[in-house]
């Protein structure tokens, strides 16, 4: 039987407060992603790993406001377009390099905690100058068709939802229950910006095959292209700009968070 990329005990070990056996789990999940960061780059997807070397692998997670209990690896765009989006959040003089800063962007990461492995696309309350131009987006048909096309190209086991927290909710949907009807219609009629955590991702089992050592690194890239592709749909650029049209938008909220 093959062994697991990370075995239990590593599991364990994250219920402990940061000493060595913590900093070997890290050791380990950052050898995963120099692996995966080299074929990424080779795909030219347009996902980088935290600009500060020492934040790569965080206990800080997308999913949560405080630090987690576990190891978290966030992709997320530059570091120079992070600095032009803050600016356009009214966020001159604060673009630090800390880790908090994951939270005002959409982030594809990697969590390893006590209880499972995960890997899935995030966009925090936080991150509300992309989650408007989202919905600015979706006021349009044709993106709204794209979107559920996007949906319809990735596997059934994908769960999506707007809980926070690093476990999965039981207030989440398939992939395949969004395609339904008017599901995703009416799924993303309840999203309320500046408040809700939007999320799609696949939540894993401890030791689960797909994660064993000569496993893992074809798995995450499988989960990694699917959902670079809807990150892609879903990340506020100079190309991608549907701020003029958020409200228009049904369900747009308005909460402002500009001073956060």
């Amino acid at each position: 039987m093959d062994s697991a990329y990370f075995t239990s005990e590593d599991h364990n070990t994250l219920n402990s407060p940061p000493n060595q056996a913590v900093q070997e789990v890290a050791d380990k999940f950052h050898e995963l992603h120099r692996l995966m960061y080299r074929r990424m780059r080779d795909r030219n997807w347009d996902l980088h790993p935290h600009w500060d070397n020492n934040a790569i692998i965080t206990s800080q997670s997308a999913a949560a406001s405080s630090e987690i209990r576990g190891l978290a690896l966030p992709y997320l765009r530059s570091k120079e377009q992070r600095q032009l989006v803050e600016r356009l959040m009214g966020r001159d003089g604060h673009g630090t390099a800390t880790s908090s800063d994951i939270h005002r962007h959409p982030v594809i990461e990697l969590r390893l905690t006590p209880t499972h492995f995960a890997i899935e696309l995030i966009l925090s309350p936080f991150a509300w100058w992309d989650q408007r131009n989202l919905l600015g987006k979706l006021s349009v048909d044709r993106h709204r068709h794209t979107l559920r096309g996007l949906f319809g190209e990735i596997d059934g086991d994908f769960r999506v939802g707007f809980w926070e927290g690093t476990e999965l909710s039981d207030m989440h949907l398939t992939a395949r229950q969004v395609l339904r009807g008017n599901v995703l219609d009416e799924w993303m009629g309840t999203f309320s910006d500046g408040q809700d955590w939007l999320r799609v991702g696949v939540w894993y089992e401890l030791q689960h095959a797909a994660l064993n050592t000569d496993a893992i690194l074809s798995e995450m890239l499988k989960r990694l292209s699917s959902l670079q592709r809807l990150y892609t749909f879903m990340l506020w650029t100079s190309n991608n700009n549907f701020q003029s049209f958020y409200r228009s938008y049904p369900t747009a909220r308005g909460k402002d968070l500009s001073t956060f």
